[in-house]
């Protein structure tokens, strides 16, 4: 997204220039035609600038927004893990602990490239999407999350889910003793 943003500055430059004073684009122009054959600015022109200048200034924004506030993943709860697999304007599904038999990092190939997954295997696929977003069903009920761009390594990544799954059962098996005591 860093880089997206980064080439829609561009795209972001030329519409603000075709829009206003439009020294870039009658310099270019100059270079490329012929001064007796010289292309005009038609209604279009300015409406494909509207256009490109919408589009850059949502790259910019999102880019910007991913870098300082990065869309989590993978993230850890009491009640499970919460993944991503529906695209990046949904809820994320949330994979319950009962139903998590194993988390770890792994490799694929994909017409020829290597790339790095988040193993995660459930007991059962219901609830989860057949083609989720970001990820792909890797064997009947382990799903490979995509991690080539992450940050951290997958397989430090599932050491500490793995840590976060045994404190979260800790804490639940505290507070149902401390209900059952309670309750007497």
């Amino acid at each position: 997204m860093w880089l997206l943003a980064i080439g829609a500055i561009p795209l972001l430059i030329i519409s603000i220039d075709v829009l206003t004073n439009r020294r870039i684009t009658n310099w270019l122009r100059e270079i490329v035609f012929r001064p007796d054959d010289t292309q005009i600015f038609e209604p279009r022109d300015v409406i494909y600038a509207w256009a490109m200048l919408l589009f850059a200034s949502v790259l910019i924004l999102w880019g910007l927004k991913e870098l300082f506030f990065p869309t989590k993943v993978v993230e850890c709860r009491d009640d499970g893990l919460a993944v991503r697999l529906r695209g990046p304007f949904r809820k994320p599904d949330l994979i319950r602990w009962s139903n998590v038999v194993d988390v770890a990092g792994g490799e694929i190939e994909d017409e020829g490239d290597v790339l790095s997954l988040l193993n995660i295997k459930v007991l059962g696929r219901a609830g989860l999407p057949d083609h989720p977003w970001g990820a792909r069903w890797v064997e009947d009920r382990v799903l490979g999350l995509l991690s080539q761009d992450w940050s951290q390594d997958p397989v430090e990544v599932a050491v500490g889910i793995g840590d976060y799954a045994v404190e979260a059962a800790r804490r639940e098996t505290r507070h149902r003793t401390a209900d059952i005591w309670e309750s007497s």
